[in-house]
């Protein structure tokens, strides 16, 4: 039995002419393709399908291979998520929403991103605002108080932190 189940009767209705033979080496290219993605590093299911549909292969399989490994957890859209903001709090502290906006630029669910940011409250993204606030004002002690606490918000801002 193939990895994925697609025939060549499926793939004719969506006008694609493959023999059996042709099918499954294809499934194993698309295969190893999404295995050389995960090798560079986690990755979410949208950058996967993205990257996969970049090298024009055929949907149904891309989506059904990616199905697949998320079946056995080789693809693990809250994990990798969960962890994406994890390492943003304690290497480059963002705003919720900027992260939030960043993870569905990368392709994950509403779900996922939710999930994701779950654990941060209020108490934390102040904590990394402070923190932020704090190493930028070191770089603006030598300006004037009104232009230091200007470029300080807009800095803030831009991090996406509202006043």
């Amino acid at each position: 039995m193939p990895f994925i189940e697609v025939t060549p009767e499926i793939l004719a209705e969506k006008g694609v002419k493959y023999s059996l033979q042709s099918v499954d080496a294809l499934e194993e290219e698309i295969r190893q393709s999404l295995l050389k993605i995960l090798s560079r590093g986690a990755k979410s299911s949208g950058q996967i399908r993205t990257a996969l549909l970049a090298k024009e292969y055929p949907v149904e399989l891309v989506d059904q291979l990616i199905e697949r490994f998320k079946e056995v957890n080789l693809i693990d859209d809250f994990l990798v998520a969960k962890d994406w903001v994890q390492s943003q709090q304690t290497r480059k502290p963002k705003a919720k929403s900027v992260m939030a906006r960043t993870l569905r630029e990368k392709g994950f669910s509403s779900d996922a991103i939710e999930a994701a940011l779950a654990d941060l409250d209020q108490d934390s993204e102040l904590e990394a605002c402070k923190k932020l606030a704090e190493s930028r004002v070191r770089q603006l002690m030598k300006l004037e108080p009104d232009v230091r606490s200007r470029r300080l918000a807009g800095f803030l801002t831009r991090k996406g932190y509202s006043s």
